[in-house]
């Protein structure tokens, strides 16, 4: 591609993170966190050596639901409801909320992913996706969460829009 044709090879983020406990020699563990209006809705989180550990809201409340990145092959999912939760202590969790709220407030996105790493208990920014694709039908099709999961983000994203430009609908 042309845009990244003068691009020398050099390290990724991934490659340089480390677990939440700070183990460097298994892939670490990311929170990708669905943010709409400057405020998280909730991550979904990939366990440290790519294992699926389920999603966590805001304010730290564990839930279960399909496990993001639906493709065959990509991710150890089996079992993904029943095991137990990534261990992170809760001021970390609060530390990965904080950082993905200040870069989706910064970025002035209502509705953006943020992907962090928690980083030994200095968490860092993976990577920030634009996600409008999720809101719409063809999520439903790609099955990359479930439906009730949409709906949340959605009615959440139309609150703010609400609080922001005035009423939405009748």
């Amino acid at each position: 591609p042309v845009l990244d044709k003068d691009l020398r090879p050099a390290i990724i983020v991934e490659e340089l993170a480390v677990t939440w406990d700070g183990q460097n020699d298994v892939l670490a563990d990311e929170a990708f966190c669905f943010t709409a209006w400057g405020r998280v809705c909730f991550c979904g989180v990939m366990g440290a050596g790519g294992v699926w550990a389920g999603y966590f809201a805001r304010d730290g409340t564990a839930f279960h639901g399909q496990a993001m990145h639906k493709e065959t092959g990509v991710r150890d999912r089996r079992g993904a409801a029943l095991r137990a939760h990534v261990p992170w202590p809760v001021s970390l969790r609060e530390e990965v909320v904080a950082l993905a709220e200040r870069a989706a407030i910064a970025l002035a996105a209502d509705f953006i992913r943020v992907d962090v790493f928690p980083n030994g208990g200095r968490p860092i920014i993976a990577e920030v996706s634009i996600v409008s694709g999720w809101l719409g039908r063809g999520n439903l099709e790609w099955g990359e969460v479930d439906a009730w999961i949409l709906g949340l983000l959605g009615e959440r994203w139309l609150e703010g829009y609400g609080q922001a430009y005035g009423r939405v609908g009748p």
